[in-house]
């Protein structure tokens, strides 16, 4: 694991509500997302949320645990989009 989205200018949240679209509480099925999109989870983890990129199914798998009980919330994002974060 390890790729986030932390822009330079605003916070994820921001950044999340200008460039992605919500899919929910519940993460997306990997082989119906849109081509060209990747999964993004928005997790709480107490003192601070992340954004994660989920680049793979695996790790997609990898934050979708169910034994992981934190507050989660998905998007749908172009991979273009991602990119800067993605390096």
């Amino acid at each position: 694991m390890g790729m986030y989205i932390n822009p330079e200018n605003g916070t994820k949240e921001e950044w999340l509500a200008k460039n992605a679209a919500v899919a929910g509480p519940s993460a997306p099925i990997w082989e119906e997302l849109p081509d060209g999109h990747l999964p993004v989870c928005l997790v709480d983890n107490g003192p601070f949320r992340a954004a994660e990129i989920a680049y793979s199914k695996e790790e997609l798998m990898a934050f979708n645990l169910s034994d992981d009980h934190r507050p989660k919330v998905w998007f749908i994002v172009k991979k273009e989009k991602l990119e800067p974060f993605m390096k």
